[in-house]
């Protein structure tokens, strides 16, 4: 019985014109939103998910513009309601405000600028409260990143047709960063390929079985094989095919952390152009003095073979 085309995951079936890729390699779906919602929750969300260089650069723009600001009112109602403030030049009134604004905003307080005015009073109570809040946030996004459970797998950069028993199959192989240790680990590969019918062209999604779609542990790589047999949406076809047919890959890997206690997942596509066709990984861990060793800089490593230009029907 042949594979039969799945249902649409959420992704659609037909385009105005061809999508160069669904899903980038780092499993990040490629969707440029217009109109998207800007609210507060929104930020919080984006703050979250930014990248690292990203998120210290926002933190630290957002430090000096809020000093800046408020180093500006306290200019504007004057550095004379500061106490102990340097009044003798331009620069030394400006040091003193920013001063002012440094010690409210973080709350730290030395004494050795104050407030001695009602209106200096006010801005410094306004600016306290900015600052509690601030830094709440930082904590809030910071708890938010570390505490939430994410993977940390590793994949090979290239899938490959290569052997199998006495047949071939698509293989990609992938590894844990992480010393901690991944359970009850799931599996799934969706085969996306552009098809002409009736309707025009369609995009169609095809699941491909798995020689093994679970495993208990996850210590070492974990290579993802599907058997190609007649049955296989990739059987009788060839490079060329996967071209014309801009096949991608979507691997979708779920699993328990040890370490967060919680369901991580984790995806990656791969592109026909991506997939060496007749190879074989080479082998990534080895046993030393008793101990199992594993080389994640050896996850990559294959081998040619030679291999059919069209793979058996």
């Amino acid at each position: 019985m042949k594979v039969q085309r799945t249902e649409d995951p959420g992704i659609g079936t037909s385009f105005e014109k061809p999508v160069e890729r669904l899903m980038a390699r780092d499993g990040s779906f490629r969707v440029d939103r217009i109109g998207e919602s800007t609210g507060l929750r929104e930020g919080f969300v984006a703050l979250v998910t930014m990248s690292v260089g990203r998120l210290m650069l926002t933190f630290v723009l957002g430090y000096l513009t809020m000093n800046l600001l408020f180093g500006s009112l306290y200019m504007l109602i004057g550095v004379e309601n500061i106490g102990n403030a340097d009044m003798d030049t331009l620069a030394g009134r400006w040091m003193s405000a920013i001063g002012m604004s440094v010690q409210t905003l973080t709350t730290v307080g030395y004494g050795s600028l104050f407030p001695n005015s009602g209106s200096a009073w006010f801005v410094a109570a306004v600016e306290g409260v900015f600052g509690i809040l601030g830094f709440s946030l930082i904590s809030a996004v910071l708890d938010a990143r570390f505490a939430r459970p994410k993977a940390n797998l590793v994949y090979s950069e290239n899938a490959l047709i290569a052997p199998y028993k006495d047949g071939w199959s698509f293989q990609i192989r992938l590894a844990n960063r992480r010393s901690t240790l991944l359970v009850e680990v799931e599996a799934r590969i969706l085969l996306v390929m552009a098809d002409v019918d009736d309707q025009g062209e369609r995009l169609n999604y095809y699941n491909l079985p798995l020689q093994l779609d679970r495993v208990t542990f996850m210590p070492l790589s974990w290579t993802l094989v599907h058997p190609i047999n007649p049955d296989s949406p990739l059987a009788g076809l060839t490079a060329d095919d996967l071209k014309a047919r801009r096949a991608e890959f979507l691997v979708i890997i779920k699993g328990m952390d040890e370490g967060y206690m919680g369901s991580v997942f984790t995806r990656r596509s791969v592109r026909y152009d991506e997939v060496v066709w007749g190879a074989r990984y080479v082998r990534a861990f080895s046993v030393k003095e008793g101990a199992t060793r594993l080389d994640l800089n050896k996850l990559s490593e294959h081998m040619p073979v030679e291999a059919p230009v069209r793979l058996p029907a």
